[in-house]
């Protein structure tokens, strides 16, 4: 050990002198700042090689103090555990020892070596790793840090489980426990929790190991700890796998994968792959074996993770053996168990035994197979006698506990002897016991008075609270009635309006001339009232916290024409000017909820004409800060400050005249400023009485912003009458894949693509879906989720890790919020739902091919594509999967019908026919919720409804 810290001294002075005279401009410029201020300024940077240069260029001046110098090497240190360069970092550790120990600080020291042990550790050298963490612990014991020293006990036994002695490791772990139970956090005793699953998992006792892992898993949850969250999931995985429970280890793996490859952990990475890689051979999948286990050695090679690297190298060479290679197998095998007899990797050697006996067996080499037939028999008879011991050491503990147990009760014997000599004193202390209690009477009584008193003020100060409440109560009630008045004038408005207009064609009591014009009446009407209805419905949604948004991607071009066409007449017949102006580019493609800022806009407007009856209203949309602005501008009534506190309030407008003179309920706003709330957005106003009111919008966004700066205010033409336009609409050119399991769907998507001019390419499955993506290679992939032997989620991993960069879009009914958030995160780049909205889904499909049209045109040319010999196929199959509905319920295949149902549902709704969809939802939902009861009769209601379509 001192030759190794003479030559690292004689290295690092020699270092120093090369280096000195390149060092003298960077220190002078940097003389003023401390040495704390000089590292925060270079690891400010983001090259990690820059980082690294600098600091050991900082490292070089002869100035620098003993204490300066550590940290500097701790920057260092620290740089190489970012890159997971275990191998430089523990040199700088060593070197930071030596500092360390001539400066005496223990603490310090003790740290070091933990570090030291850690690095080692996580390089699968764990002799060397249980070696510094006793040099560690032996610091911390003389310090009595009972934290330090259960962290210390830990990562031995950690290290000790590692090597396969498990007796050792449970002492360790027992240790920790006790003083975590006392002075730890809830992270330490989750931790040592996980450990002792681990300790479980190596023990083959995988039922109490799953056990413990759920529970580490729902603690991990509530402290939000994602990656101790995804190293549970690992494990738990593992458990699965030993436990025969295959397909379930391979769900709980992928969650970890995902995680592990978003934060680039190229130390959980090496070891997840090959645990996946493990999986597949259990499920005979040795292509992917062989897949996984590659990604997991050459991520291992490169960073030495030596545990990692054997055993993926047995897996490999596992997987070769079981394709008949028995040859290449045994060079891969003979790579793992060099290093596992460096690491003296007890596990993977019982591994690499029984491997061995099998393929020198197969290459015809007997006495080799019988050498390590005899060593893996030797090794699993060491393992046992190991278990063998452990239990035989929780059997003399429970022994000796129950030696304690006796002498407890010894003991009380013992004392109820002594007792019977105390008889006398009793006496004594009863007597004694009486003048107490007289005088506890006596403060009793006087505690009752001054309780009554209490009593008395509180009973005052309750009576106050509840005239406040009847106060309160009494408003509330005047709110009501304010909006009941205000609703019964508001909805008996349009209802006289309509009522009258119906008995006067019921009587025909009506000209022909103006019929279209009394049929508008009612039309019109009727839409206000369902704006009345669906405000309040809206408004209580919002405040039972259960209106969900459907964010879909849009042109903000469209939305925006839409309030101009709406506005601009009925503006000009008040004798008012409206116009929209912009400062957004073409087109203005993002993921919003597109209703509910058209409902904000709309009422937003609605107010701004209503309340104006002269001058012009204005609507400008630009883009500042993260944010996209609304700004609502017009020459009405204006507010006075009073007026603007209240009036986001239900039911609630600026005095109570307003609603006599312009009509209204006071809902808009409210419902307007909670939806803006609800999608983390803000309406702000500014206001003059009599002059004006300009009420904004706020909606965060996430944009480039150097793409839309200076950009000049561009005003929005209503659009001329739809008969006088005529529209050119290019078609889009390109190729795509469609992933849709049945049949009627995949015809129709495809007719749809094929007429806006895409080359279509159709798969019925997942499976095929990557067999066509590798052959065709298309711009952009549409996966449906559920689909038989493959679904679109695997489909999805498989073409990521063959290298599929183009858009992948999932396709599918699983449209809610949290649903489509998964698939986002799993890394599809879009979403659509089925039935497919024709705007939106042909918006989404021209983004990816850069091609700039409105939906509304497209839409509107492709609703002249005939899809009538599609409906004719799609109920000639319906009347098969009639049979199969009658033939699945009769054999009670709740399965087999779920999925049936299911595709029924979608199919149903795109052509046309919701009844059918609403009642096949129906069904699925009850089947998945396992409420079997009720599967009969919404199965004949559905076969009814299947009847009526048919005919």
């Amino acid at each position: 050990m001192l030759g190794y810290f003479q030559k690292t001294l004689l290295v690092f002075g020699l270092f120093i002198i090369v280096c000195s005279a390149h060092t003298e401009p960077y220190l002078e410029q940097s003389s003023q700042l401390s040495i704390t201020q000089k590292i925060s300024s270079i690891e400010a940077k983001t090259d990690q090689a820059l980082i690294l240069f600098e600091l050991k260029e900082l490292l070089t001046a002869f100035n620098l103090t003993n204490n300066e110098r550590l940290d500097v090497l701790k920057a260092i240190e620290k740089n190489y555990q970012n890159t997971r360069d275990f191998i430089n970092a523990i040199e700088t550790v060593n070197r930071i020892i030596l500092l360390t120990e001539q400066s005496d600080n223990s603490l310090d020291l003790a740290q070091a070596y933990k570090r030291l042990g850690i690095y080692h550790y996580l390089k699968g050298e764990y002799q060397q790793a249980i070696e510094h963490y006793h040099d560690a612990l032996e610091i911390i014991n003389r310090l009595n840090q009972p934290i330090l020293i259960a962290n210390m006990n830990n990562n031995i036994g950690l290290a000790q489980a590692a090597l396969g002695q498990n007796i050792q490791a449970i002492n360790s772990y027992q240790v920790a426990e006790k003083i975590y139970q006392e002075f730890g956090s809830e992270l330490d005793r989750i931790d040592i929790r996980f450990n002792i699953a681990g300790l479980y998992l190596k023990l083959e006792r995988y039922d109490t190991a799953i056990e413990a892992y759920l529970d580490v898993i729902e603690r991990r949850k509530k402290i939000q700890d994602l990656s101790g969250l995804a190293d549970a999931y690992s494990d738990l995985g593992i458990a699965y796998k030993q436990s025969n429970k295959a397909e379930i280890a391979l769900e709980f793996m992928q969650k970890s994968l995902n995680y592990y490859l978003e934060k680039n952990d190229l130390f959980s990475l090496a070891s997840i792959y090959h645990n996946i890689a493990e999986v597949y051979f259990e499920l005979n999948q040795h292509d992917r074996v062989l897949t996984f286990a590659e990604e997991s050695i050459a991520i291992a090679q490169e960073n030495e993770y030596k545990t990692a690297l054997s055993g993926a190298l047995h897996t490999y060479a596992k997987g070769l053996y079981y394709l008949g290679n028995a040859e290449q197998s045994l060079s891969y095998l003979l790579q793992s168990q060099k290093i596992a007899e460096e690491l003296n990797y007890a596990k993977q050697l019982l591994n690499n035994y029984s491997l061995f006996s099998l393929v020198y067996a197969t290459l015809n080499q007997p006495a080799n197979a019988l050498k390590y037939h005899k060593l893996y028999i030797l090794a699993r008879n060491k393992r046992e006698n190991d278990n063998f011991n452990l239990l035989l050491a929780s059997y003399e503990s429970e022994q000796l506990k129950q030696q304690v147990l006796q002498l407890k009760q010894n003991e009380q014997l013992q004392q109820l002897e002594l007792s019977k000599t105390g008889q006398k004193r009793k006496f004594i202390i009863v007597a004694f016991g009486l003048l107490l209690l007289t005088a506890f009477f006596i403060y009793r009584r006087n505690a009752e008075r001054r309780s009554k008193l209490e009593l008395i003020t509180k009973v005052k100060q309750r009576t106050k609270e509840l005239e406040l409440l009847a106060d309160k109560l009494q408003a509330a009630n005047k709110v009501k009635s304010l909006f009941l008045a205000n609703m019964s004038h508001e909805i008996r408005t349009p209802l006289t309006a309509i009522i009258a207009q119906a008995e006067a064609l019921i009587y025909d009591d009506i000209d022909e001339k103006t019929l279209h014009a009394d049929i508008n009446i009612i039309h019109s009407n009727s839409l206000h009232l369902l704006e009345l209805i669906n405000n309040i419905l809206d408004l209580s949604k919002v405040e039972a916290n259960k209106l969900d948004l459907d964010i879909q991607t849009q042109d903000l071009h469209c939305l925006l024409q839409d309030v101009s066409n709406m506005f601009t007449e009925q503006a000009k017949s008040k004798g008012l000017t409206f116009s929209v102006y912009h400062a957004l580019p073409r087109p203005f493609v993002l993921p919003i909820d597109g209703i509910r800022i058209k409902q904000i806009l709309i009422n937003l407007c609605s107010n701004a004409v209503k309340f104006t009856s002269q001058g012009q209203v204005k609507v400008i949309v630009t883009i500042e800060s993260q944010q996209l602005i609304f700004s609502v501008e017009d020459t009405g009534i204006g507010l006075s400050s009073s007026q603007i506190n209240s009036l986001f309030e239900s039911f609630t407008q600026g005095d109570s005249s307003i609603s006599r003179r312009f009509g209204g309920t006071g809902l808009g706003l409210c419902l307007s400023q909670q939806l803006a709330q609800l999608m983390s957005g803000n309406i702000e106003i500014s206001s003059v009485l009599n002059q004006g009111s300009t009420f904004t919008f706020i909606l965060p966004i996430s944009v480039e912003l150097d793409n839309y700066q200076n950009r000049e205010l561009e005003l929005i033409q209503p659009a001329i009458e739809k008969d006088t336009v005529k529209e050119n609409i290019e078609n889009i050119s390109g190729s795509i894949l469609l992933a849709e399991d049945h049949q009627d769907n995949r015809k129709l998507i495809s007719r749809l693509l094929r007429s806006l001019g895409l080359e279509v390419y159709t798969a019925k499955n997942g499976k095929e879906a990557v067999q066509k993506f590798l052959q065709y290679q298309p711009q952009v992939i549409l996966l449906d989720i559920q689909m038989p032997e493959m679904d679109g989620i695997e489909a999805h991993t498989i073409m990521r890790q063959k290298g599929a960069t183009q858009p992948i879009i999932a396709l599918t009914a699983n449209a809610m919020a949290h649903e489509v958030e998964e698939y986002l995160a799993q890394g599809f780049d879009d979403h659509l739902k089925k039935p497919i909205e024709r705007k939106v889904f042909i918006q989404t499909i021209c983004q990816y091919y850069q091609h700039k049209v409105c939906s509304d045109k497209v839409a509107e040319t492709l609703n002249q594509v005939d899809f009538s010999d599609l409906v004719e196929q799609f109920k000639s199959n319906l009347a098969l999967e009639q049979q199969d509905i009658i033939l699945h319920i009769k054999n009670d295949d709740y399965e087999q019908l779920s999925q049936l149902v299911h595709r029924i549902a979608g199919a149903a709704q795109m052509f046309g026919f919701s009844a059918l969809s609403q009642y096949a939802l129906a069904l699925e939902t009850s089947l998945k919720n396992k409420d079997y009861e009720r599967v009969t009769d919404q199965s004949q209601i559905l076969l009814n409804e299947i009847d009526q379509v048919l005919w």
